[in-house]
């Protein structure tokens, strides 16, 4: 891993992608962040540019958490996934296509952090 981590974000509502924005960066001042809107934009990022650590939704237009998920773990991506949503009975799904962690919303703000440091451990 490279001293200043990249960490994608796939989440499509703007307030809940600050809310992590601003915590990933908390967590980790020196890394870069990139931010989009669906799982397509997602996938492009992770096959252009590569990432540390993805955090995707579950819920969102164009392509599902869920079918980026599948889709990086089909082409042997080995990058962590953080899948979160507030519908809970999508839990399994997600962690059987390749999820390293699910962690369901509304989270509490230490446990993401948590969950970040276990995934993305600091340097």
């Amino acid at each position: 891993m490279p001293s200043a981590p990249h960490i994608l974000i796939a989440e499509d509502h703007a307030a809940v992608r600050n809310l992590l924005t601003a915590i990933v960066a908390r967590t980790y001042p020196n890394c870069t962040i990139t931010t989009v809107v669906n799982g397509a934009e997602a996938l492009a990022v992770i096959q252009a540019h590569g990432a540390d650590l993805l955090i995707t939704d579950y819920t969102m237009p164009i392509m599902t958490g869920l079918a980026l998920i599948q889709a990086l773990r089909a082409q042997q991506a080995a990058v962590p996934i953080l899948a979160m949503s507030m519908n809970t009975a999508i839990e399994q799904a997600m962690l059987q296509a390749g999820a390293n962690r699910f962690l369901s919303k509304p989270f509490a703000l230490h446990e993401l952090q948590q969950v970040l440091i276990d995934l993305l451990p600091q340097l």
